[in-house]
C-alpha cells in the first residue's frame, strides 16, 4: 500500500508531545538532532522537505546532496542504494516503536551523515546521526519510537508508524586500521622469521 500524505489543507497541529532526539538511538547513542514538521502534504519517501533545511547547519549536507538509501512502507523495506556498501534493517515491535540497523559491507570504514525520516499521523519526524562512523564490515543496532501527537486522528494520541525513508549524505571511506592484536601477531611473525633467518646463517 503506497501512502501519499496529500490533503487540501494541513490538519490541526497538536504538538510534539514527548518527542525528542532521544527517540531514535544507534548503539545506545541518541540522534544528534531532531526535527518535526506537522504538515499533511509532506511525505519523507517523496522528499527531504521534512528535514533538509533544519539539518543543514549541523550536518553541512546541502539539501540536494541527500540520497534516499532505503524506504520502509507497509509492504516492507526497499533498498534504494545504487551500490551495496550500506544495508539497513527495520522492524516494528508495536505500531509506535521497534528496532533498526545499518551495516557497512565495504572493506573500508565509512563516515556519513544519516537521517531516519518517519511519517506518522500526517507528521514527519526526522532524526540526524551527524558524522556517523560505521567500521568496515560492522553492523550498528538501534531503537526507534514515535512520541509526537496525532494530527490525522485523535489529537491526544500518538500515531502509528506509516512509512520511513533512510537518507545518507556524502560518504567518506578510509582504510581500515588493523586492531592492536593484529599488530601483535604481525610483530611476532616478523620476529619468528628473523630468528629462523639468523639460525640459517649460523648453520
Amino acid at each position: 500500500m503506497t501512502l501519499v500524505g496529500a490533503a487540501a489543507h494541513a490538519a490541526p497541529t497538536p504538538g510534539p508531545g514527548l518527542s525528542s532526539a532521544n527517540d531514535v538511538t544507534l548503539n545506545s547513542v541518541a540522534a544528534s538532532q531532531y526535527a518535526l514538521v506537522q504538515h499533511a502534504e509532506i511525505n519523507p519517501i517523496q522528499s527531504t522537505d521534512g528535514f533538509a533545511s533544519a539539518f543543514a547547519a549541523l550536518s553541512g549536507t546541502a539539501a540536494n546532496a541527500w540520497v534516499q538509501a532505503a524506504t520502509v512502507e507497509q509492504n516492507g523495506l526497499a533498498d534504494k542504494l545504487a551500490n551495496d556498501y550500506l544495508t539497513f534493517t527495520f522492524a516494528k515491535t508495536t505500531g509506535t516503536n521497534g528496532t533498526w540497523s545499518i551495516t557497512n559491507t565495504n572493506t573500508q570504514n565509512a563516515t556519513l551523515d544519516l537521517v531516519l525520516s518517519f511519517h506518522a499521523g500526517n507528521n514527519v519526524g526526522s532524526f540526524l546521526f551527524n558524522n556517523q562512523a560505521v567500521g568496515a564490515g560492522q553492523t550498528l543496532m538501534g531503537d526507534w519510537k514515535i512520541q509526537w501527537l496525532n494530527n490525522a486522528g485523535s489529537a491526544d494520541s500518538v500515531p502509528d508508524f506509516s512509512n520511513l525513508a533512510f537518507y545518507t549524505g556524502p560518504v567518506q571511506f578510509t582504510t581500515a586500521v588493523p586492531e592492536p592484536a593484529t599488530y601483535g601477531m604481525l610483530l611476532g611473525g616478523l620476529g619468528l622469521i628473523g630468528l629462523i633467518a639468523r639460525r640459517r646463517r649460523q648453520a
